[in-house]
C-alpha cells in the first residue's frame, strides 16, 4: 500500500449555470488488487461529509465510487451510460441516477488522474451537471506502508 495526497475539486453547475466549487486535499492509500486500483480518503467539513471514507475503486471502463459513514453510496461511472444507485443520509434514502459523459483515468503506481463529467438526478429530476477531478501523488513525506487492505 502506498501513501498519497488526494486533491479532489468538485463543480456543480445548477439549472441556472452557476457554479458551486469545492476542493479537498486529503491524506490517503493507493493500492492495487486483480488488475483493479483503489485510492482511499477521508472527506472533511469542508464538502460537508466529515467523518465519511470515500473509495474511487478504478477499473480498465468505468470508476466506482463508495462512500461510508454518515453517508452511505455506491456509484458506478461509465462514459455514455445512465447507472442507479440510492443515497443513503441521515435524513433518509434517496434514489439517485448518473449520465456519465467525461470520463478520463490517468492512473499508474498511485500518481496521476481521473476527470469525470456527469449529470445526477435525484429522485427523477435532473439536477446538475458535474465536473470531478481527483489528483493523487505520492506522499513523499510517509511513502510505503503494510500490506494491501482487501476491498471493493
Amino acid at each position: 500500500m502506498k501513501r498519497v495526497l488526494v486533491s479532489v475539486k468538485s463543480v456543480q453547475r445548477d439549472v441556472d449555470g452557476k457554479d458551486t466549487v469545492v476542493e479537498l486535499i486529503s491524506p490517503g492509500t493507493w493500492h492495487e488488487k486483480n488488475g483493479t486500483q483503489y485510492i482511499r480518503y477521508e472527506e472533511s467539513s469542508v464538502t460537508g461529509m466529515e467523518g465519511v471514507k470515500t473509495t474511487i475503486k478504478i477499473q480498465e471502463d468505468s470508476i466506482v465510487l463508495l462512500r461510508t459513514g454518515t453517508v452511505n453510496m455506491r456509484h458506478q461511472y461509465v462514459r455514455g451510460e445512465e447507472r442507479e444507485s440510492v443515497y443513503e443520509t441521515p435524513f433518509g434514502e434517496f434514489l439517485m441516477v448518473v449520465k456519465t459523459h467525461e470520463l478520463t483515468v490517468g492512473v499508474q503506481e498511485g500518481v496521476g488522474h481521473v476527470h469525470l463529467g456527469y449529470d445526477i438526478s435525484i429522485e427523477g429530476d435532473w439536477q446538475f451537471y458535474n465536473q470531478l477531478d481527483i489528483h493523487v501523488q505520492e506522499d513523499a513525506e510517509d511513502g510505503h506502508e503494510g500490506n494491501p487492505e482487501s476491498g471493493d
